[in-house]
């Protein structure tokens, strides 16, 4: 105690000589309490100049007393802070969302226990808990000693849930802490509210089917087919490799390759009458028998095998199936580069990609906070790049964003070796998928830049003057400031400099070098395509190359030298949609994929629609409905961002219908949850015009480590893979020129019945067949929240969505198992548990918090 406050006093105290130690520093980081309250996400007025604002504060409080001032807390707020109202506290934005909080001269240090508010003011919105970051850094002013997390600010691990929990951070319990503005309609998504809008489930068992659904069905007798004995397997016209993923995963479930198993004739025939990636399959007592005019139609084959299974009985149907995919192009894209994905993460999601006939993965592999792929000859890319700590020059790493940390070994912290990216390309291959990697250009480039920097200072101090420029992404006499969607204010290429192209060739050389290393080519390189709005304004040599030529938009310039680079060395080349706005089509390959990402309750049709009539390859990345790091509900306890949608469910992934994107305005809401319309009168499709295909998201920002991801993975994913395999009967044809809205009606009653037909048969092989899979396989689901009801004579009625949980009611301080006969008014809480009773879903309090504002 003793020692812990002469550390204090050298550390606050402005009358003392003695220096701070690294112990004191630690443990002074051990000890202090901070708490973070998110006051009002909607004031009723902002302080200039924000039009939209939120009020929180920041309390800190010491066990023991101490004065002075040579201290500095380090932490991410993901909307800067730009009005502080405390005259003991100062907090500055440094970057991105960097912040630093340190004490001003009227500070006269903390008495023990007492407590000392910031109260501040932030621009724009954030409202879901997730956005509020861990990891605060506790540093000596001067950078002399190891900076050090404060322990109160670390994330901890719900032992029931096993779900990132925030004990730093306040409840969040009123509608003020949900909704961004008075014209947000937002619901608070608790059980009361599940109960009326949300189906129960009519099945009790999983019925006959697969997902994704194929294009024909048929069983063709009531008997059901034993593997206990397993499968053999009688190849024709292709090598075990090329099914031997889809027989491991059977092997998995239980169901082993045996010399007097159960024979699987697989035949890939390129003659057969079979469109690419289809497959016939037909299952007896006596033979099992796939025939597919290609590899792919066959290792698809014998995952339906595997799809149609019952864990608990190890049997099939008797069947008879045709089947090819409604889109070439069935995507998913993992943002590694923010918060780094575990290289096993990536290979166990490629199984279960492979396993749902998901064939494309676009790997994004770089990004402001992150370089996560190694580049032979650049090793400051990773080395540096790769790695996120408190060090303000900038000179061992990037900035601490996104709640980094300070921690070489955390796990957002990381890259990719080149054996571990061959690793993944060779797995990817044997799944029948193609890895499309991306580097993200011109904009989001900043962990580019700074490596980059440091190669720069390295070789100069060698007197080496070439060789530095030879990468070197800045122009020093460039002053242009500029601040990007993220907040940055030098995170983007310079597209007029030479030494940016020679950068790009040389990753583009290297990557593709790798690829051909490993066996597996590089087909398609998304090279980004995002900028940063107002860079460059200033640039002496964008000036010069504007006096050259006349240059409509640099982003555009950009993307059309680099797409003739990437189409140089025969790779497709793709990129976002609003880059590719900023092109001139007739300088772009005559082969571009995009992936349009407007939003569509912002008329993000008419995007599509345009770049699909320019002949380009769209494939549809929603974030309105693909976007996996958004919530699963609008609750605050469900992590995820929140600008597109506030509730992305799995049922909603279901509900999607791709090839009509308008129409969705008739029972889809915005991100106020306002009805929109959709107005395509002078926005259509030419005739014979479609998509290539679609693309979930999962990007990272808000997700730190790999069981969080898989949370917001699955199980969207199994729908998203139904909805790109599989065109329902129920969606409604696509004809150019309607406005649609909630009034519209072309989405006719008959078809609503047969959707809810359609998902009642899917979500029921979801809970009672694919959901039990994933569990054997070591999957991280999400478990549904409970909907709960009061029935007229005072019983509580549950049920969740997704069946095949137990459910569970909360009294009296236990959980019990549900029964209908439960007092609705007993019980404070409900939730779903896996039936082995080893995880818990979250919880729902009974009753929701009420919505004051509105009364």
């Amino acid at each position: 105690m003793k020692k812990f406050v002469c550390w204090l006093l050298a550390l606050m105290g402005t009358q003392t000589a003695l220096a701070l130690t690294q112990g004191e520093l630690n443990e002074v980081a051990d000890n202090l309490e901070i708490r973070y309250h998110l006051i009002d996400s909607m004031p009723k007025s902002c302080p200039a100049p924000a039009k939209q604002c939120y009020l929180s504060e920041l309390r800190l409080r010491s066990p023991m007393p101490y004065d002075g001032a040579d201290w500095a807390i380090y932490f991410s707020q993901l909307m800067p802070i730009y009005q502080v109202d405390s005259e003991l506290f100062k907090i500055e934005h440094l970057n991105g969302d960097l912040h630093r909080l340190t004490p001003t001269e009227q500070f006269g240090g903390f008495s023990a226990d007492d407590e000392y508010t910031i109260r501040f003011y932030t621009k724009n919105s954030q409202i879901t808990r997730s956005e509020f970051m861990p990891n605060y850094i506790l540093a000596d002013q001067a950078q002399r000693l190891l900076p050090r997390v404060i322990a109160s600010t670390r994330t901890v691990r719900d032992e029931q849930t096993q779900l990132e929990q925030q004990p730093y951070l306040a409840p969040f319990e009123s509608y003020h802490q949900l909704r961004v503005s008075d014209k947000d309609q937002t619901p608070w998504m608790g059980a009361d509210y599940l109960a009326r809008h949300q189906s129960e489930p009519v099945f009790s068992h999983a019925p006959e089917g697969v997902i994704p659904t194929p294009r024909a069905f048929k069983v063709v007798s009531q008997g059901r087919i034993n593997l206990d004995k397993g499968v053999h397997f009688e190849l024709t016209g292709l090598n075990l490799a090329d099914i031997e993923m889809a027989a491991r995963r059977l092997a998995q479930l239980g169901v082993e390759q045996t010399p007097k198993g159960l024979p699987v004739s697989v035949t890939v025939d390129p003659s057969l009458p079979i469109e690419a990636q289809g497959y016939e399959f037909n299952s007896s007592t006596n033979r099992i028998t796939i025939r597919a005019s290609d590899a792919a139609g066959a290792f698809y084959g014998v995952q339906t095998l595997a799809g149609l299974m019952d864990l608990k009985t190890r049997s099939i149907p008797s069947v008879a199936i045709a089947d090819a995919p409604r889109y070439a192009f069935r995507g998913l894209h993992i943002d590694s580069a923010r918060n780094f994905r575990s290289k096993q993460f990536i290979l166990d999601t490629i199984a279960q990609m492979g396993a749902y006939k998901l064939n494309k993965l676009h790997l994004h592999l770089a990004d402001d906070e992150g370089w996560r792929l190694a580049i032979a000859g650049l090793p400051e890319l990773t080395k540096i790049g790769g790695l996120r700590c408190l060090d303000l020059s900038e000179t061992r790493c990037v900035l601490p964003q996104l709640g980094a940390g300070t921690g070489t070994g955390a796990p957002r912290n990381g890259h990719y070796s080149q054996q571990d990216y061959s690793d993944i390309l060779r797995f990817a291959k044997a799944h029948h998928i193609e890895v499309i990697p991306s580097l993200d250009m011109p904009g989001h480039s900043r962990a580019a830049i700074i490596a980059m920097e440091a190669r720069y200072r390295a070789l100069m101090a060698k007197g080496k003057k070439e060789a530095a420029n030879e990468y070197r992404l800045i122009e020093e006499a460039d002053k242009t400031r500029y601040s990007s969607i993220q907040h940055y204010h030098d995170n983007t290429l310079n597209v007029c400099l030479p030494a940016t192209y020679r950068f790009v060739g040389k990753v583009l050389n290297e990557l593709q070098r790798m690829h051909e290393r490993a066996g597996v080519p590089l087909k398609t390189y998304h090279i980004g395509a995002d900028e940063t709005a107002g860079a460059w304004l200033d640039s002496p040599a964008c000036q010069a190359l504007n006096k050259k030529q006349t240059i409509t938009s640099m982003n555009g310039y950009f993307i059309e030298q680099v797409a003739a680079m990437v189409a140089e060395k025969c790779i497709m080349v793709a990129g976002w949609s609003d880059g590719l706005s900023d092109v001139d089509p007739q300088k772009m390959p005559k082969q571009v994929q995009t992936n349009v990402w407007s939003t569509l309750s912002e008329q993000g049709h008419k995007v599509a629609h345009q770049q699909a009539n320019l002949g380009w390859k769209v494939v549809l990345s929603l974030p309105d409905v693909t976007y996996f790091d958004f919530p699963y509900q609008s609750h605050p306890q469900e992590r995820g961002n929140h600008w597109a949608s506030r509730a992305l469910d799995t049922r909603k992934v279901f509900e999607f219908m791709p090839d009509n994107l308008p129409v969705h305005a008739e029972f889809w809401r915005d991100v106020l949850h306002h009805n929109y319309n959709a107005d395509d009168k002078d926005s259509g499709l030419k005739p014979g015009v479609g998509y290539a295909g679609m693309q979930g998201h999962l990007w990272s920002e808000m997700i730190r480590d790999d069981v969080q991801a898989e949370y917001m993975l699955y199980p969207r994913l199994l729908a998203l893979a139904e909805r790109a395999w599989h065109k329902p009967g129920w969606a409604v044809p696509y004809q150019a020129g309607r406005i649609y809205n909630d009034k519209s009606g072309y989405f006719s009653a008959k078809s609503q019945q047969l959707r809810e037909q359609d998902w009642q048969r899917f979500v029921a092989l979801l809970g009672y067949r694919e959901l039990p899979k994933l569990t054997r396989q070591g999957r991280f689901f999400r478990i549904p929240t409970v909907a709960a009801s009061r029935r007229e004579d005072g019983t509580l009625k549950l049920f969740s969505e997704i069946p095949g949980f137990e459910l569970e009611a909360h009294i009296n301080g236990r959980w019990i198992s549900y029964h209908p006969k439960l007092d609705f008014d007993s019980v404070d809480a409900v939730r779903a548990v896996l039936p082995d009773n080893t995880r818990a879903g979250r919880a729902l309090p009974i009753p929701a918090p009420v919505e004051q504002d509105s009364q």
